[in-house]
């Protein structure tokens, strides 16, 4: 049933009492607005190729730490951290402006095709310019780096290729996510077929960044399904220039407490295995996100489009149903993270990775943070084209991030740089908060959040006390991940958090109709 304007003047402006968000969060499982068949399926790939992801460090990196050693992957990560700032200036905003262009005219064929071209156009024509500067930057580097710099290379052709954009605009993430499975797969074979001592880092250096190109190509060949040949003036793609720069802003910030990390750490800290330690942590902390970050990949093309359409009161009813799943996702997954790393860490990297083990756990805030900013930031202000607050948030951060690295990493290391990226996420977070609190009532109660932080710190002790008693190794990691997921998912239901309950109703009344269908 649409809503009135008098309750789209409720959810708005924030006036609606508790009965009346309760009955918006129950109205939208039961709808299934937020759990059609299209976003779910979206969902269903996105999450099998981050779930691909997952697992492709947990089958390579203890071979590769033990083959190459962290001082050769840390001149990987070093010279791969420094090619992506070329890749950032020549591809710009390309990633999220296109997706929401094509979003916008994805119902008009002839003005996709014309759209596509445009952006394609001043995508390879940025990135050519890129690769050019990156050319002169090789004549700086050190001799002992400036191969495997040189080889890092293909990742800018790799890049001026790329129209994942495209796909992710159509809402078509099969595609793209089985592309990115296939180019995952064969990447991990080639390691473990050619990767066999520490002087074969220039190859493992080509495989992981030949594999993307090789990915592209499958991609292209794809394309004709959705468009057709447009022919294009020069100035047609200058138009999209001046907005794209506008979302380069804020991803230029958002680097400078990425990327930057990388790079700062490897000048001003002396021991370069330390980029390797960091990179350890920061890929295993975010390689959990993919959960809720996940969700954020799909709904922003889907917010963009209705957006474009008028239709702010679905915005909102989706704002509020991710908002709650964040929550529900990002607090157990930092108590489990905490209580379960020392005892996978002690199996799946050799001695000289154990200080890894500190920095995860003092990274784990920023799953809450980001799950927060994936709400606020990609999944709304983006969307809705407020690319403004969106970039003073971004940029709030990099500044602060920027400072605390300059002061923490020359004593600190790898731990100056975690302290800096925890601090910077918090104030995107809190800058992004600030800009729409007044304007959005998201149906954030505190109540809710104590039942999920009450059975989060429940499930830690089964977790922990299993390992303890079983010790280090993969099979141990299963039990307290098993153990964990009942004790959290039966403690929810044992408080009746709706959210939670209305979810079990979702999937059981999806299982009744499969079976009367059949």
């Amino acid at each position: 049933m649409p809503l009135s304007p008098r309750r789209c003047k409720c959810l708005i402006q924030g006036n609606c009492d508790n009965n009346s968000q309760f009955s918006s969060i129950h109205g939208i499982l039961n709808k299934g607005d937020f759990m059609d068949k299209k976003i779910l399926q979206n969902y269903f790939y996105n999450i099998l190729y981050q779930l691909l992801v997952v697992l492709a460090p947990m089958i390579t990196v203890p071979y590769v730490t033990r083959t190459l050693g962290a001082t050769m992957l840390g001149i990987s990560d070093w010279t791969g951290s420094n090619v992506q700032w070329f890749v950032l200036f020549g591809i710009m905003g390309v990633s999220i402006y296109g997706n929401r262009e094509i979003a916008r005219v994805r119902d008009d064929q002839i003005k996709m095709s014309k759209t596509f071209f445009e952006i394609f156009t001043m995508q390879f024509l940025s990135m050519c310019a890129s690769t050019l500067v990156y050319f002169l930057y090789l004549f700086t580097v050190g001799d002992n780096v400036r191969l495997y710099a040189t080889i890092q290379t293909i990742s800018l052709l790799s890049v001026a290729l790329d129209i994942t954009w495209f796909f992710y605009g159509v809402e078509d993430f099969k595609t793209a996510s089985i592309r990115n499975m296939i180019v995952k797969i064969l990447g991990i074979i080639l390691i473990f077929a050619f990767v066999k001592k520490p002087s074969d880092l220039g190859l493992f250096i080509i495989i992981n960044a030949g594999s993307g190109v090789l990915g592209q190509l499958i991609m292209w060949t794809q394309l004709k399904q959705y468009v057709r040949w447009t022919p294009i003036h020069f100035k047609d793609a200058l138009k999209h220039f001046k907005p794209n720069l506008m979302l380069f802003i804020p991803q230029i910030a958002t680097s400078v407490y990425t990327m930057l990390d990388v790079s700062m750490l490897g000048y001003l800290y002396a021991d370069v295995s330390h980029v390797s330690f960091y990179n350890q942590a920061q890929r295993f902390i975010k390689m959990f996100l993919f959960f809720i970050t996940s969700i954020g990949s799909v709904m922003l093309p889907r917010i963009a489009n209705i957006h474009a359409k008028g239709q702010d009161e679905e915005v909102l009813r989706f704002l509020r149903t991710t908002l709650r799943m964040a929550l529900y996702l990002a607090i157990p997954m930092i108590a489990g993270i905490i209580s379960l790393i020392p005892y996978f860490i002690g199996w799946f990297l050799d001695e000289t990775y154990q200080i890894v083990t500190p920095l995860i756990i003092f990274t784990t805030p920023i799953i809450l943070f980001i799950s927060l900013s994936n709400v606020f930031g990609t999944q709304y202000l983006l969307p809705v084209g407020r690319t403004k607050e969106y970039t003073r948030s971004v940029i709030i951060g990099a500044v602060t991030n920027f400072c605390l690295n300059a002061l923490l990493m020359p004593k600190l290391g790898a731990f100056g740089a975690i302290t800096g990226s925890v601090i910077a996420e918090f104030m995107v977070t809190f800058t992004q908060w600030l800009s729409i609190r007044g304007q959005l009532n998201l149906g954030f109660r505190i109540r809710e959040v104590t039942k999920y932080v009450i059975a989060s710190l429940v499930m830690m002790l089964p977790v922990h006390f299993i390992g303890e008693a079983m010790g280090p190794r993969f099979t141990t990691n299963l039990i307290q991940i098993a153990a964990g997921v009942i004790v959290y998912f039966g403690l929810l239901t044992l408080m009746k958090d709706d959210f939670h309950m209305n979810l079990i109703r979702k999937v059981l009344n999806h299982r009744k109709g499969e079976a009367a269908h059949e």
